[in-house]
């Protein structure tokens, strides 16, 4: 897409984006944004990263220690909080993904020197989501069984520290 190149050549100040962060990047540069058709993603989830997410996040493993995903493979699961049912739906024109999920297929994104982007949310702890899924229940926001299935991952293994580390390497980078 010309608009995609045309954004980022215009602007040389590196971004990262993070949840609603992630999603107005994708819009701004040109791709759709709103509900998935596969509900709410919360909690601890798994991601499984493309090549290009094994390279940017650098670990050997970044599989969650009790994720339901089964037949894990090395290199190709990280687990980060999430809190979302809006997508960004494809990848803007030069720009690479860097992992997906079966609710969610642009779990981040990435352009060299220009762009860094995760659905989830790395600075999130266990507290901070056993709080918003407590508040969320309180309020109605959704049934019953939504806040069951994420008070039962809230406290599993997550990447937030590598997915940090990632996107201060990505800011040092030449």
């Amino acid at each position: 897409m010309e608009f995609t190149k045309k954004v980022l050549d215009q602007h040389r100040v590196r971004l990262i984006g993070v949840c609603y962060g992630h999603q107005i990047i994708g819009r701004a540069l040109g791709m759709k944004v709103g509900r998935g058709d596969n509900g709410w993603e919360t909690s601890v989830c798994s991601v499984k990263l493309s090549k290009k997410g094994e390279e940017v996040f650098k670990k050997d493993t970044l599989v969650s220690v009790s994720s339901s995903i089964s037949n894990r493979t090395p290199n190709v699961l990280q687990s980060i909080h999430q809190m979302h049912r809006d997508i960004v739906f494809g990848f803007p024109e030069g720009v690479t993904s860097l992992g997906s999920s079966p609710v969610c297929e642009n779990q981040g994104m990435y352009a060299k020197g220009r762009l860094i982007t995760v659905q989830g949310h790395p600075e999130f702890t266990e507290g901070i989501m056993r709080e918003l899924l407590e508040v969320r229940k309180d309020q109605g926001l959704w049934p019953l069984e939504y806040w069951k299935t994420g008070m039962g991952k809230v406290a599993e293994h997550h990447d937030g520290v590598t997915i940090g580390a990632a996107f201060l390497s990505f800011l040092l980078d030449d």
